[in-house]
């Protein structure tokens, strides 16, 4: 498995994990855009990318 990979992964794990607190209503639409511009900075995933 690649680094872009692994991050990938990672940046899908997070992410799953927001949109679980989403849907429960834990979490705003806001909110959930700004923890996907963190989590995708943090492992390097691009704005671009069609994984996101």
């Amino acid at each position: 498995m690649s680094d872009y990979d692994k991050r990938l992964f990672a940046y899908q794990m997070a992410m799953a994990l927001a949109r679980g607190m989403r849907s429960k209503g834990l979490i705003s639409a806001k909110e959930y855009a700004k923890i996907d511009t963190i989590i995708a900075n943090k492992y390097g995933i691009s704005s671009c990318s069609i994984f996101r």
